[in-house]
């Protein structure tokens, strides 16, 4: 069987263009995550280097929160940085290697129409009544040669295609296994730094900033749990009560009953 030269010619021409495209993509986005890490961190330290004297929030929030979202954008760079480290030379290496595969099928084609050339030589020389045997056997040898690199040629283009597809793949693989590891960084940081926040007293930080501003008047420091069980015990009594006046209310209506 022949291989359709234009076809595959036409067909890789559309794959250089496809993996320039990809890798257009990956240039963006790598530098796009450059720019943002470098506006989050600007962010991130004015939030870390807010004037505060409270030392629960300067040290408990701002501060932690700073450092962990800091650590964040670490641990993204170095996600983001293997696209340019290991994605986009695997795009140029296809890109060179389509061009190389698409050279091989022009030499084929060349060949061909040398074969066809020859063979209009052999007829004319026929016609004359010249001697066709060195340009007969020219020809043959230019086919055997044709066809030789024909069937090399369908074994590259095989490999070249399973490359092709496996690389595809391959490469939206390591784009997803990037963000699903960052992601999963991402949870236990902010999973630890929302317990860190979270567990901040005000009550517990607020009395040193009063004393400092010559407030005389001090808050009674209190556990959250015990805020929590006084709320809960709270809730008990509502209900307690609740359910003692429904019961004192059907005691009337009954004693209003007998009374009648």
């Amino acid at each position: 069987m022949e291989i359709d030269v234009p076809k595959f010619q036409a067909k890789t021409e559309v794959e250089i263009k496809n993996y320039g495209a990809i890798k257009t993509v990956l240039s963006k986005l790598y530098d796009a995550e450059i720019e943002l890490k470098k506006k989050r961190s600007e962010a991130f330290l004015e939030i870390k280097n807010l004037k505060e004297e409270n030392s629960t929030l300067r040290d408990n929030v701002y501060k932690k929160f700073s450092e962990s979202m800091e650590a964040l954008e670490s641990i993204k760079a170095d996600k983001i940085s293997k696209i340019k480290s290991k994605l986009i030379p695997t795009t140029d290496e296809y890109i060179n290697e389509a061009k190389r595969t698409k050279q091989k099928i022009g030499n084929y084609k060349s060949m061909k129409s040398n074969e066809l050339s020859q063979e209009r030589k052999i007829e004319e020389l026929k016609k004359s009544g010249a001697d066709i045997s060195l340009s007969r056997s020219a020809l043959e040898n230019n086919k055997s040669s044709r066809k030789s690199l024909g069937k090399s040629l369908e074994d590259e283009i095989m490999q070249y295609e399973f490359e092709r597809i496996d690389n595809n793949k391959l490469i939206m693989l390591h784009l997803i296994n990037y963000e699903m590891a960052y992601h999963a960084r991402a949870i236990e940081t902010l999973t630890q730094l929302f317990k860190d926040v979270k567990s901040t007293k005000p009550k517990a930080s607020i009395n040193p900033l009063l004393q400092s501003m010559g407030v005389s008047q001090q808050v009674v420091d209190s556990d959250d749990n015990q805020e929590e069980n006084e709320e809960e015990e709270d809730e008990d009594n509502k209900q307690k009560n609740k359910s003692k006046k429904k019961e004192d209310n059907e005691e009337e209506i009954e004693k209003g009953d007998d009374d009648e």
